[in-house]
């Protein structure tokens, strides 16, 4: 019996499986040890070979779990502490949210994976396959875009490609790389030197990319600019007694700040409707135009429709010497909005949290300005779809992204987030400015390196100088969509390829009849 035979039968192969998911997460922030993505995908290909698609579906959902369970395991934070529900509850709601992503992003696919056979054409199949269950994630159920393969990569030797191709662009190139690695890893096979060499041109290609200036900043275009963390417990965020403390904290930092061209202020700086301070947000609109500064802030908002209704919405505005509002477009379900509401709202404290009850903004809204300036605005969550920053970022000067990730306390939450926004930034070649509550406030420049930030859960304003950049990367060109083109056709293609019967070896006789001599 071999090694992996050993270690990939019956009951240690599944908890193995479990293994592989669960170091997945690993290799993305905060560890970020990158070179844990391909291993682990390298496993579960291991751990799929020779299986029946029964075995191959408990295994990958295994593999889900684990990956789930340490990626997502944030989830818990929001749902026990900040949505006052109890241990149990909470566990067990993370542990079916794990299980659903599981089941449909991993068991599923891997399952038809078997089933067609498709791992004769692993180098085909198998990143197709990987890569477009990343992209549903983006838009199953309203979308929850996280644990990506690519991010990890943002500060590798391959990160060159993310202006070019995007995060999916890395996620494939983890998955192709996981390929290459298991036939490396085959005990005698002769595709074990080409698999090498395969690997070595595919990660050079990409670091090549790593110094080509698809942008450059344009330094007629500089900004001083000042992002103030008030570091507000989640717990007093929205209790009215500590209203006018916390819009005090962000109003004199911002007094102390006028040298700054731009203020940035996070998302719900304002713990009230826009119309109830309105007051304060006049005067600091005149004192912010005398002194010639930009101030973005964050702030919840409501609009009458002519049927009776209301409208609400999570908004960033721009007062001083700048103008413009945005509303945020991708809600957060549970935390913004609650689907089945009827059913589900009041049902549990954890479905009726302050500020759940929002309405999507327009998915066409006029520009932002800001000192001379345009940029484009996400919300929160927003920055986490590529498509979206991709298409309103096209003709902006600059990006801001203006978060409250005190939901999710001390976990890994924020900060997976965190490098998700740098990913962006990457990806587009532009300046982002990350405004945050609790943190991680940050200013990151065009090439995803961060500039400065604010350690999390401190207050302060961090300063510093921002640039409009000149030029376009291909991705804002062209987006995810020659990516998922190629994956679709590898994958018809590894499919078409299955699907044709096994030719077995042709066996010849020895000697043919009419050479037997007769005695």
């Amino acid at each position: 019996m071999t090694l992996k035979t050993s270690i990939t039968t019956g009951g240690k192969g599944h908890l193995l499986a479990l293994l592989a998911g669960a170091i997945f997460p690993l290799g993305l922030a905060p560890v970020g040890f990158w070179p844990l993505i391909p291993a682990s995908m390298a496993l579960l290909l291991i751990l799929l070979e020779g299986q029946t698609p029964r075995r191959a579906f408990l295994r990958a959902f295994l593999y889900g779990m684990g990956f789930h369970g340490v990626g997502v395991s944030w989830v818990y934070v929001s749902i026990h502490f900040y949505g006052s529900a109890p241990v149990w509850l909470a566990a067990l709601g993370t542990l079916l949210f794990c299980a659903f992503l599981s089941g449909l992003l991993f068991a599923l696919p891997f399952w038809a994976y078997r089933r067609l056979q498709m791992d004769r054409y692993a180098l085909l199949t198998f990143p197709a396959l990987w890569v477009l269950m990343e992209w549903t994630k983006t838009w199953l159920l309203s979308g929850f875009p996280w644990l990506w393969a690519g991010y990890g990569f943002i500060d590798s030797p391959i990160a060159g490609l993310a202006p070019v191709a995007g995060a999916l662009g890395l996620s494939l190139v983890a998955a192709v790389s996981a390929v290459l690695l298991r036939q490396i890893l085959k005990q005698e096979s002769p595709r074990r030197l080409p698999a090498a060499g395969a690997l070595l041109v595919i990660w050079v290609s990409c670091w090549l990319l790593q110094n080509t200036p698809w942008t450059q900043p344009d330094l007629a275009q500089s900004r001083q600019v000042a992002l103030i963390q008030g570091n507000i417990p989640q717990e007093q965020k929205w209790d009215p007694k500590y209203r006018n403390k916390i819009i005090s904290t962000y109003v004199d930092a911002t007094r102390e700040n006028w040298d700054a061209d731009l203020i940035l202020w996070p998302e719900a700086a304002y713990p009230v409707f826009y119309h109830q301070a309105l007051r304060t947000i006049t005067d600091l609109d005149i004192a912010a135009s005398e002194k010639s500064v930009a101030i973005i802030s964050g702030v919840p908002r409501w609009e009458p429709q002519e049927n009776g209704e209301q409208h609400y919405y999570n908004a960033v505005f721009v007062i001083g010497d700048g103008e413009g509002i945005y509303n945020k477009q991708k809600l957060v379900p549970f935390g913004e909005y609650v689907p089945l509401e009827d059913v589900l709202r009041g049902l549990l404290p954890f479905f009726n949290l302050p500020m759940s009850s929002f309405t999507k903004g327009a998915a066409e809204q006029p520009p932002l300005i800001a000192k001379g300036l345009s940029f484009s605005a996400y919300i929160c969550y927003e920055i986490v779809y590529p498509e979206l920053v991709r298409q309103q970022a096209r003709d902006k000067d600059f990006l801001i992204t203006i978060s409250n990730d005190a939901w999710f306390g001390r976990s890994w939450g924020p900060i997976q987030h965190f490098q998700m926004a740098r990913m962006r930034a990457l990806e587009t070649g532009k300046y982002l400015l990350r405004g945050t509550n609790t943190g991680i406030t940050a200013i990151i420049d065009h090439r995803g390196r961060v500039q400065s930030r604010i350690p999390s859960f401190q207050a302060g304003v961090l300063k510093g100088v921002i640039y409009g950049t000149a030029g376009v990367t291909p991705f804002v060109q062209f987006g995810q969509w020659p990516v998922l083109g190629l994956c679709l056709l590898l994958l018809i293609a590894g499919i078409a390829l299955s699907s044709r019967p096994i030719q077995e070896p042709e066996v010849r006789p020895l000697y043919h009849r009419s050479t037997v001599s007769r005695k």
